[in-house]
């Protein structure tokens, strides 16, 4: 498999809650969805599920509704090209965060989960958190870095 894992906080740039992205960067998403070379993690569905319901909890349903159908969009529109975390993810995830921690770095079980999602199907991840991603070792650039 070859393509792009997008991390949450790159997803999240195109979320009704958002000021919007970049019309190069979602150009360029444009045209790799249509090479379908574009991939999520669970892990991210996660991550905006659990913002959905934090959003909630505080009162921002307007916000919470808006993002959860953005949500469900992204669930339709991705489908097979959401990745799960099974069992070779896991244990993929494991042997990358306890690298990372025993080198110094306090990753997060998250990115962690997601760099090993990249990892075992030799995915590049694109984030805005680069410092996350770099101590793992996989593949990893900015949206920035895509345009030039």
């Amino acid at each position: 498999m070859t393509g792009f894992l997008l991390d949450t906080n790159a997803v999240s740039m195109f979320s009704p809650s958002k000021a919007g992205t970049s019309s190069a960067f979602a150009g360029w998403v444009e045209e790799q969805e249509k090479l379908e070379t574009i991939y999520l993690s669970a892990v991210t569905i996660h991550e905006i599920e659990k913002g959905i319901r934090l959003l909630e909890g505080r009162g921002a349903t307007s916000k919470a509704t808006l993002i959860e159908l953005f949500l469900q969009g992204l669930i339709a529109g991705y489908g097979d090209r959401i990745l799960p975390f099974d069992a070779e993810t896991a244990l993929e995830s494991g042997r990358l965060e306890a690298r990372v921690i025993s080198a110094g770095h306090s990753p997060g079980m998250a990115d962690a989960m997601i760099a090993g999602t990249a990892s075992l199907r030799g995915l590049t991840i694109i984030t805005h958190n680069l410092k996350h991603f770099l101590p793992f070792g996989v593949a990893v650039k900015s949206p920035d870095e895509l345009l030039l």
